[in-house]
């Protein structure tokens, strides 16, 4: 009596050398996958191993120029303040600035003024009304 589940047959030496194939490429695909997984693995790594200093150097570059944009900055700022200083230290400043002030002048000096942006707009809108009035025609 034979089982259905049980084999009777034994393979042939084509059947396991067949099979014995089927393997040996399944193994071989497997080891090639897992070497290309790896390969991309490792070259991950190195390129963040390798591109982070530079990511790092280029940010530190970055707030270098911005630092010495600020000190620029500051020594304008500073060599400003310093002319100020030494012009208020100056007492012909102070008396120059004392007569401007009060449209004074000493002898033989002369006061030239210069009008401001505001006092230049009156001035204009006034010849600008004196133009445009309309010119009374008397006949007598």
């Amino acid at each position: 009596m034979i089982l259905p589940f049980i084999k009777n047959r034994i393979p042939t030496l084509e059947e396991i050398e067949e099979q014995r194939l089927n393997r040996s490429r399944g193994i071989r695909g497997m080891i090639k996958v897992t070497g290309i997984i790896f390969l991309v693995l490792v070259a991950f790594l190195a390129s963040m191993t390798l591109l982070t200093p530079l990511f790092e150097l280029h940010a530190l570059e970055q707030e270098k120029e911005r630092a010495q944009a600020q000190l620029q900055r500051a020594k304008a700022v500073e060599a400003e303040a310093y002319n100020r200083f030494l012009w208020m230290s100056d007492p012909e400043y102070f008396e120059q600035m004392a007569r401007d002030r009060a449209n004074q002048a000493k002898s033989g000096e002369h006061i030239v003024r210069r009008p401001t942006a505001e006092e230049l707009r009156e001035i204009q809108e006034k010849e600008r009304n004196k133009q445009n009035k309309p010119r009374s025609s008397r006949r007598d």
